[in-house]
């Protein structure tokens, strides 16, 4: 199937993509900052590594926060390699995988509102 007809409604180029690609960089990684500054802000790890005498299922926050993919029952074996705990495993996977995902999404709808279907 032809993509003719992108062509003729969109009249950016790939040198115009590529420059918005090359100015939208710092954007993506203030979004990232932005993301990982936002654990901090609404309280997540100091929640998470609470000293406190209240106790709290570090393993249902994490699940809470990310979804199942985040149990520390995924991380047993990578644990055992590492020697680091798996909830802070979990903790960093799922941290970075957030933080990644919801930049990424962001610079793509960008993108798309600019480009459109290229």
């Amino acid at each position: 199937m032809s993509n003719m007809g992108d062509s003729v409604r969109n009249p950016n180029s790939a040198e115009d993509f590529l420059k918005f690609v090359g100015y939208e960089t710092s954007n993506f990684l203030q979004e990232v900052t932005t993301q990982l500054g936002s654990f901090v802000e609404n309280g997540f790890l100091k929640i998470l590594f609470d000293k406190g005498p209240q106790a709290t299922d570090k393993a249902q926050l994490l699940v809470d926060m990310f979804g199942e993919s985040a149990n520390p029952i995924y991380f047993s074996e990578q644990a055992k390699a590492t020697n680091i705990q798996p909830t802070t495993l979990a903790l960093i996977f799922s941290i970075a995988l957030y933080t990644s995902s919801r930049s990424w999404d962001n610079f793509a709808a960008r993108a798309y509102r600019v480009y459109g279907d290229m």
